[in-house]
């Protein structure tokens, strides 16, 4: 529904030139607002999210998440003449252990993806971007509600349009596999993580989204499927330093299968100091 609504809207603007390099009149500021949402985007950024849980499936217990994502742009080198995006992800998380309102606060697994970006077709004629790359999780969750025991690697890839002004569309997909454990009790794990991702500059650093919810699927036999649903809306802020993007957004799980213990709505709260001129 959000696209047709963000489509609609930018209709009068598709007479335009559709390669997004050429609004000139565009600010640093709706600039970064689109980029801020692009997962091919060359933007050093420190994300930081706070994820509140007021209502779970299958327990009374209210759970949070705190959330830290540096994305690292890493330049071409002799070994590897190719742009790359890392971005590991850090969390430590309340979660709930039953039907009751009990609760553990642990660190969990560490996920980390490499995407190596391509310069074909160029995204500033085309408007289109796209990358390719690993994805790992490290197993640092002692509990196996914070973790799998399980060291994965698997592809990873995303694809963005931005080729109509202020409008990106894309989505990032992940699908980690195991491949040797730290627990005898740990059991394989292949889940596909696919993340569909729409925004919308409305200008003066404001922005719409719907992009931060993560559809997963559990491939082994009788193994969860969540797909939640996510709107929200920020702006960037143009400061005498780092520039900053405040959002917030709000999550609800339209569907689920097998799942246990799932988040029904969460609240998300979201600060990311943007570094627009650095790349290592």
């Amino acid at each position: 529904m959000l696209a047709f609504v963000l489509l609609a809207i930018s209709g009068s603007a598709r007479g335009q030139n559709l390669a997004a390099g050429s609004v000139g009149a565009e600010s640093e500021e709706d600039r970064l607002a689109t980029e801020v949402n692009d997962p091919t985007a060359i933007l050093m950024q420190l994300k930081l999210q706070d994820l509140y849980t007021p209502q779970n499936f299958k327990s009374s217990a209210q759970t949070n998440t705190i959330q830290i994502r540096p994305v690292i742009p890493i330049q071409p080198f002799a070994l590897l003449p190719i742009e790359q995006i890392v971005r590991p992800t850090f969390r430590v998380k309340t979660l709930a252990t039953s039907q009751t309102s009990s609760t553990i606060t642990e660190f969990t697994d560490m996920g980390l993806f490499d995407l190596f970006v391509s310069n074909w077709p160029d995204p500033k004629e085309t408007g289109f971007g796209w990358g390719v790359g690993p994805t790992f999780v490290f197993p640092t969750g002692r509990d196996p509600q914070a973790g799998n025991h399980a060291w994965q690697v698997g592809p990873a890839s995303a694809a963005v349009y931005r080729g109509i002004p202020h409008l990106m569309v894309g989505f990032l997909f992940q699908n980690p596999i195991s491949f040797a454990y730290t627990n005898s009790r740990a059991t394989p794990q292949s889940q596909m993580k696919f993340q569909p991702l729409i925004s919308y500059a409305l200008g003066r650093g404001w922005y719409v989204k719907s992009s931060d919810a993560t559809w997963t699927v559990n491939w082994r036999h009788n193994t969860s499927t969540t797909l939640p649903i996510s709107f929200g809306f920020g702006r960037v802020w143009k400061l005498a330093g780092p520039e900053v993007d405040t959002w917030v957004s709000g999550q609800w799980t339209a569907y689920r299968q097998f799942a246990s213990i799932t988040p029904k709505y969460t609240l998300r709260f979201g600060v990311t100091l943007l570094f627009p001129n650095v790349e290592l």
